[in-house]
């Protein structure tokens, strides 16, 4: 491949392959990976980038079989693997999310990054009455900071910060910790506490934001998460962009519990990511990073999202988004920031699905009709690069070996 070493390409369909050098193409690698079930997203899509790779990789597994059958495969290239296990924490590497919290020189954490987590674990699901979502956000901060602030390095995880939630919802528990929020009146656990102190005064109030706490920090709770929390973290997601990593997320299709906490990894990631690529003199990662995220909008938001995403471009950084339609990605994010993602990805591959707005889009980039991209045959899906018009390409067939690229594909 000669300079594009480093980079590698992308297989599309079959005869279609793209060079993942942005500076080459002048496009962005951030795909969208349009199709309903048993239309060819594993097998036709992530299964040839697994087999075609080129830097790191962290891929979202729904059905949670890719890391079994790729792992002595990818280790033989010299590749890591890690798999953060959602479905059977026991077999999981560990993952802690408090050890992503930004450090500064002075060992003083990034008062931003616990609002992010807060915000992940606590968004506001209900514009009508946002009160109670974001009164249980400035709770969780709290928590989180007091967590940092007093627990020796080793017990500053989630699990900790569940115990000290079972302290202060106690009756008069939060006397408790009076003692050292005087003492540190300006430090970020102080001063959301005393935010919270005049609802904690008002005891219906109290009350319903605990009951929304409880459900909030539930998945943290429970046994299954606690073995995944309880292993020491040796994923490192910093290393991603300086050796050769795949890291699999596995998560259930059908069990929505962790969907929040999929949603924090995911966003830790992109920023622990972009942080590793800033440190270098040419703002890009050693190694590039791409994240294949399946699902994607069958969860939970991730926020900030459509910032994200028009960003990480010059960092050597790309997200691969699959979903079933573009319905479902305006349902989960509102109309303009659905929009902002779909525009922000180069490269769009509808492998085939009956929901009339994106054959309506699709129609509109092909120059043919809805009913046309609604009958479109199974074994072929469009394909569309910016600034090209929509070309009906021939599926790669899943599971086969045609997921192997060759030499005689045209790179384009």
């Amino acid at each position: 491949m000669g300079k594009n070493n480093k980079y590698g390409f992308r297989v599309f369909a079959q005869g279609e392959k793209i060079t993942n050098d942005t500076r080459e193409t002048g496009l962005n690698n951030n795909d969208l990976i349009i199709g309903t079930s048993g239309t060819g997203k594993t097998g036709g899509y992530v299964i040839p980038a697994l087999q075609n790779i080129y830097g790191s990789l962290v891929v979202s597994d729904t059905k949670c079989q890719l890391a079994r059958r790729f792992r002595r495969e990818l280790e033989r290239k010299g590749y890591k693997v890690k798999v953060v296990d959602f479905v059977n924490p026991g077999d999981s590497d560990g993952y802690n999310p408090l050890r992503y919290i930004r450090r500064y020189e002075d060992n003083e954490y990034s008062e931003q990054d616990v609002l992010t987590i807060a915000d992940i674990l606590s968004p506001v699901e209900s514009q009508r009455d946002p009160f109670w979502d974001k009164a249980t956000a400035i709770y969780l901060t709290f928590l989180i900071a007091y967590c940092l602030e007093t627990e020796k390095p080793e017990d500053q995880n989630m699990m900790r910060v569940c115990g000290l939630r079972r302290q202060f919802a106690q009756k008069d528990g939060d006397i408790l910790f009076m003692d050292w929020i005087e003492d540190h009146k300006d430090g970020l656990a102080a001063r959301k506490y005393y935010e919270l102190r005049s609802w904690r005064d008002a005891e219906k109030t109290w009350s319903s934001i605990e009951g929304i706490m409880s459900s909030k920090l539930a998945p943290f709770d429970c046994r299954e998460l606690k073995i995944l929390l309880s292993k020491n973290d040796s994923i490192d997601i910093g290393s991603l962009g300086r050796e050769k990593t795949v890291l699999f997320i596995n998560q259930s299709d059908t069990n929505r519990a962790f969907d929040k906490i999929i949603n924090l990894l995911n966003t830790q990631i992109m920023q622990v990511l972009c942080a590793e690529a800033d440190k270098n003199d040419d703002g890009r990662l050693e190694v590039p990073v791409r994240l294949i995220l399946d699902d994607f909008a069958s969860g939970s938001t991730i926020p900030d999202f459509d910032k994200v995403i028009s960003v990480i471009r010059s960092r050597d950084i790309s997200v691969n988004l699959i979903i079933q339609s573009m319905t479902q990605l305006q349902s989960l994010y509102d109309e303009p920031t659905a929009l902002t993602i779909i525009n922000n990805c180069d490269n769009l591959l509808f492998l085939g699905g009956q929901d009339l707005s994106t054959a309506q889009y699709i129609a509109y980039r092909s120059d043919r009709t809805p009913e046309a991209i609604l009958s479109m045959p199974r074994t072929k899906a469009y394909l569309i690069r910016s600034g090209e018009k929509a070309r009906l390409v021939d599926k790669i067939t899943p599971y086969s070996t045609l997921t192997k690229a060759n030499d005689t594909q045209t790179e384009n």
